[in-house]
């Protein structure tokens, strides 16, 4: 069978994950439309503070699961066997530690519910139940998980996503019956729980039929250098992990304390939306990072520095994009799902989007910065990010309500993640400066505030007020910014890089045809 090239596996990758992440986005609103009818607004708001919760338990991860297709990127380029197993070995007794250390370290936090949440709801029995539920759920997930990055590492991840996207589809159907027929949380949570381990043990089986070597016994351990490395790596990830997860993770639980469980009930119908969206533009980029991988061991720094820059253009063009749509459509989109009395103000709608767009305009940088195995550079930049969020996120909460707590993490991460991250990148990466990034970074901002503004304005005067208007206001945005971009890049070396693929690919399949 004839090898794929770099570009095929990155659009085979990228288009299976998209289809699959846009149906799981699909089931996943039915699943959370028939939880608002079923259950109360306290069920609401203990599912989104509980999965902050388990979010931060994710620490014990240690950054291993970057560390590992980074690890493999050169054996599975050179097709060194040997080490590949022995690697798998490896990280199999690491992630079955992991899981065993979530699951401790999150049952010991079951006395401590009550110092998070501002008013323990009383109308919802077994409260310690549920969070359990939620630990042993997330330690599940850790088991037979190794051998995902194997599959995904090796520029297959159209195989994994096909998988899960399976279990998930399998997990809304059982999820809406469970909700419709018995309106338990509790089995609602255990359903989870058994799919997730389900899906892990056939993706673990599907590696083996892939790479049977992998099953292979061998007492041959990691050489004294490859653990060092290893270390050093995790060192570094582990503090980056510190940093992600802490930014993400307590605004959830900033907001239950200091304002309500209810209003993270309303607030994480807004983060589901852009949790999805955040997914899918996911999907695209996490298609290409074993591409990258492969780029970076195989060509030069000033290539990989030419597809850094074209990948960074078509970053900016999905997040500007997305960002704008959710500007003007997400307050009329969930008046129309689930009612007026979940809309939140527009001042929320802004930071939301805007730390949605900062986030998202790292995607590229992270790529190549797992790439290239830059964990330890600025180690303590996370650090550094957390203590500004939280102390900002708290003291502004106390102020402004929920905008504080989005203005804390956003001031965040624009002190640290959003100049540094590149900075390291460009210097010890591509060994270039990174000037013209910066440059491109402040005009694709403008580009981005402009034309949302404009169309906030242009949205104001039309009523929407049914699933359909809405539907053909959220195709006029799309249409009318695409157009706009069209227009402002078409003589842009980047827009005609991606003009020259597309007519490449839709030349080459009409030859075949």
């Amino acid at each position: 069978m004839k090898q794929r090239s770099r570009t095929e596996n990155s659009i085979i990758n990228s288009a299976m994950s998209i289809i699959t992440q846009i149906l799981t986005v699909v089931l996943n609103f039915v699943v959370k439309t028939v939880f608002i009818k079923m259950l109360s607004d306290e069920y609401l708001g203990i599912n989104g503070l509980f999965t902050n919760i388990i979010t931060m338990l994710s620490l014990a991860d240690l950054g291993i699961g970057i560390a590992i297709p980074y690890s493999l990127y050169k054996p599975l380029a050179e097709k060194d066997e040997h080490k590949i197993k022995i690697l798998m070995n490896f990280y199999k007794k690491i992630y079955t530690i992991i899981g065993i250390v979530v699951l401790s370290i999150g049952l010991s936090l079951t006395p401590f519910l009550s110092y998070i949440i501002k008013d323990i709801p009383k109308n919802i029995p077994n409260l310690n139940l549920i969070y359990m539920l939620f630990v042993i759920h997330s330690a599940s997930s850790y088991f037979f998980v190794y051998k995902k990055f194997l599959i995904d590492s090796d520029q297959k991840g159209y195989i994994t996503s096909r998988i899960i996207f399976s279990f998930s589809t399998l997990l809304s159907i059982i999820q809406i019956i469970l909700l419709v027929l018995t309106k338990d949380y509790v089995l609602f949570l255990l359903s989870s729980i058994i799919l997730v381990v389900i899906q892990n043990v056939y993706i673990s089986h599907k590696a083996n039929m892939l790479y049977p070597y992998i099953q292979d016994k061998t007492s041959d351990k990691l050489e004294k250098k490859d653990v060092e490395d290893i270390k050093k790596n995790v060192s570094s990830l582990f503090i980056y992990k510190i940093g992600t997860v802490i930014t993400n993770g307590t605004d959830n639980i900033i907001i239950s304390k200091f304002i309500g469980i209810i209003i993270v009930g309303f607030y994480s119908n807004y983060v589901l939306i852009i949790n999805s969206i955040t997914n899918l533009l996911n999907q695209v980029f996490n298609a290409i990072t074993s591409s990258i991988g492969n780029l970076v061991v195989t060509t030069s720094k000033k290539r990989s520095k030419e597809v850094f820059d074209y990948l960074n253009f078509a970053n900016f063009w999905l997040y500007a994009l997305f960002s704008i749509c959710l500007m003007v459509l997400i307050n009329p989109f969930i008046q129309i799902w689930i009612g007026k009395k979940y809309v939140m103000n527009f001042s929320i709608i802004v930071l939301l989007v805007i730390n949605f767009y900062v986030l998202g305009m790292q995607s590229v940088t992270n790529s190549f910065r797992n790439a290239y195995g830059l964990f330890w550079k600025a180690k303590y930049r996370p650090i550094i990010m957390i203590i500004i969020n939280i102390i900002t996120s708290i003291i502004l909460v106390q102020f402004i309500g929920i905008e504080g707590v989005l203005l804390g993490t956003l001031i965040s991460r624009l002190l640290t993640t959003a100049w540094l991250d590149p900075y390291i990148i460009h210097k010890y990466g591509f060994e270039s400066s990174s000037k013209k990034y910066y440059f491109d970074y402040i005009k694709f901002f403008v580009i981005f505030v402009v034309i949302a503004l404009i169309m906030k304005y242009m949205v104001s005067f039309i009523p929407i007020t049914n699933l359909m208007t809405w539907i053909l206001v959220a195709i006029m945005v799309f249409i009318f910014v695409n157009t706009l971009f069209v227009l402002l890049f078409l003589k842009t070396n980047q827009f005609q890089y991606f003009l020259k693929k597309i007519k490449n690919i839709l030349n080459k399949k009409i030859r075949q045809f």
